[in-house]
Parts: structure tokens; sequence; C-alpha cells
């Protein structure tokens, strides 16, 4: 059976199985007075060519019956044959060679990949600092490589108020006050300003959504902390008009050293609303939706939850036919109830109370003692 010259495979139809490498057919010649043929030895085709008896060469130490002796029955004299020890080593050597060959190459591969990670850094810098220096360019400040991730995205959300700032005038006076869990709004609930926002006490769970639609701005912020001093933000401007809505087991605390106090209204009047309403979920009812106008009157509510846990969520009309989704969860037993200030509810809008956890759910609806008078 002819093989790879390369690999050692078996050649089928020109080719070798392993290797694909293209293999010429085998071709026996033979010389004159010389007959050759194939016999198998050690499982393999081996060649041998046959001479007349009268041609061989005289072997020094064998007389011609000893030499007669080793003449196989086919007529070839083994001492002739290829030796099958021979062959067998000069196929395992061509088997092993392409294993060390590839092994080398993937670690020279391996080298020249670590290399360029080390030098492509170190070019990039000399570029930059050759193209400031050189003055054809306005040179590029060399990128930091410790900044952290973490560094990077503190920055991000910094930037998020950056459409606020200009809102707020540089000048005015000191402000601050605790607001709790509810919805407020810049210029009547608090003076429009440049705020230092922090938890009221330790151990609070307190998060903030903020909107402008004047800018379109809409953050989240989540300032919950074991320690109330660890929870501040600083520079948060707080233009008139913005909406924050709070939700938590707290209050957080508002500080500001530009507040405009003078522009803060003061028109507020009893709220027309006299008697308030509950609605309960039984532990088999999921949810529960309400229009105002039509199940509850339009108003100005505290919202608290008396009895069980769940959400609470309404759609705060704005300006810009956008709306302020808004949505808190709400826990309330014997000994401790969450409460919603100044939940504004305007007529067609729907509110929506769902049970998650299959132990019922009460919420009562208190009319707030004052609202705002709207021109």
């Amino acid at each position: 059976m002819q093989k790879c010259s390369l690999c050692g495979g078996r050649v089928v139809n020109g080719r070798c199985e392993d290797c694909g490498l293209p293999i010429p057919p085998e071709r026996s010649y033979a010389l004159r007075g010389e007959s050759a043929h194939y016999h198998r030895v050690n499982g393999e085709d081996v060649l041998h060519r046959v001479r007349p008896a009268g041609n061989r060469p005289k072997v020094e130490g064998y007389d011609d019956e000893e030499r007669t002796a080793h003449v196989h029955e086919s007529g070839t004299d083994r001492h002739n044959a290829p030796r099958p020890v021979m062959r067998t080593a000069r196929v395992q050597h061509h088997i092993e060679a392409p294993a060390r060959r590839r092994r080398s190459a993937n670690a020279a591969w391996l080298i020249i990949v670590v290399a360029l990670f080390l030098i492509l850094p170190m070019l990039q810098v000399l570029l930059q600092r050759e193209i400031g220096s050189s003055g054809s360019f306005p040179a590029e400040p060399v990128p930091e490589f410790s900044e952290s991730s973490e560094d990077q995205a503190i920055e991000a959300d910094s930037n998020a108020y950056d459409d606020l700032r200009p809102l707020v005038p540089a000048d005015g006076a000191d402000w601050d006050g605790d607001l709790p869990a509810g919805l407020y709004i810049v210029g009547q609930d608090l003076p429009a300003g440049t705020y230092t926002i922090k938890c009221a006490e330790d151990g609070t769970s307190m998060e903030m959504h903020l909107a402008n639609d004047a800018c379109g701005v809409e953050i989240y912020e989540d300032l919950s902390a074991y320690d109330a001093a660890c929870s501040g933000m600083d520079d948060v401007p707080l233009p008139a008009g913005t909406v924050l809505f709070l939700t938590g087991n707290n209050a957080l605390y508002f500080h500001s050293s530009n507040a405009q106090v003078d522009d803060l209204s003061a028109d507020t009047a009893p709220n027309p609303l006299a008697d308030g309403t509950a609605y309960t979920l039984n532990d088999s009812e999921d949810s529960l939706y309400l229009l105002v106008g039509e199940d509850i009157e339009p108003g100005v509510y505290d919202v608290t939850c008396t009895a069980g846990s769940g959400y609470f969520a309404f759609d705060l009309p704005m300006e810009n036919t956008r709306t302020m989704y808004c949505s808190a969860w709400l826990y309330g037993d014997d000994t401790y109830q969450d409460t919603l200030h100044h939940i504004v509810l305007t007529e067609g809008t729907e509110v929506t109370l769902s049970n998650y956890n299959d132990m019922g759910y009460t919420v009562a609806f208190q009319p707030s003692e004052t609202v705002y008078v709207y021109k």
C-alpha cells in the first residue's frame, strides 16, 4: 500500500487521506536480467528485485549452500531485501516531524502577539507626543490608562445635569429642608437652586425620580445609605418647574446656597376635597385600576398603605404632551406605614394598585391639607 511521504498517511486515488498532499503513483523499474515483484513484509508491500543466480555477487563469509538457505520460496534473497526495521523507523520520522513543526510555529506566533500588545501602546504614546510637539496639529492630552471605568461612569452621570445648570441663577439665599416621600414641584414646594441632597437620617432607603419637561431631562438617583453622611450628592441644579418624585422609608435633606426664595410660590388654599377613601385588594386579586374622575375624585392626596404590600403607580401629565410615570413600593402594618405626600391626580389619570405577595393590600387616599393655587 502506498503511503504519504509527508505524514505517512494512506494514499487513496493519488491523494493522502490525512494531509491532502497529491502523491504520484509509484513506478517500479527493473534492470536487465532482473525480475521485480512485491510481497508483504510486516504488513507493508516491499519491492524485491531478483537477479539470476549466476550473476549474484559473492558475499564474504557465506558459501553457495548457505546463501541458498537464505533465499525465500519466491526466489528473493532476504539479505538483499530492504530491512523492515529501517522502513518502520522512516515512517515514524515522517509522522512526528510535522507535529514538531506545528508546535514551533504556534510558539512563534504566541511570541509575536505578546510583543505586539506590549509595543503598540508605547508607539501610540510616542506618536501622540510627536504630533503634539511638531506644531502641525493641535496637541491632544495623552490618555491616562490608570483611569478606572467607575470614574468615567461618575463623570457621565454628572453630565446628565448640564442641561439644567444654565437655568439656575448663580446668586441666591440659603435654604434647607427635609422632604419625605411624595411628589414635589420646584418653585412651589422648594425654591429653585443648586442643591446638596442626602438622607435625612441613618439607615434610610430613598430614591429620587427627577423630570424637567422643558429640557427633556429625566434622571433616577438611588440615595439609600446606612450612613446619612455617605449618601450626599453635591452640585445638583433644580430649576423652577422640575418635578421630584421621592420614594422610600424616610426623607431627604435639601440644602442650597443660591436658592431663589423670592420666586417661591406662596399661593396655597385648603384642599377642596373633604373626605378620603380606601381601596383593598384581597389575597386572590392581582391588580386594581382606578380612573380619576370616575372611580376617585381629582385632587391632591396623601397615599398611605395601611395593610399588606404592593405597588402604587400613576401617570403625571406634563406640558409638552408627555407623561411622567411614577411608581413606588408601599408597605404597611400596625407598626409602620409607607406614605406618599402631595400626589396630584388629575381627571383622566389611571391609577394602578398591584398586589404581588398574596397577602392582601389596602391603600388609603387622604386629601392633603393644602394645595397650590394654579394661575
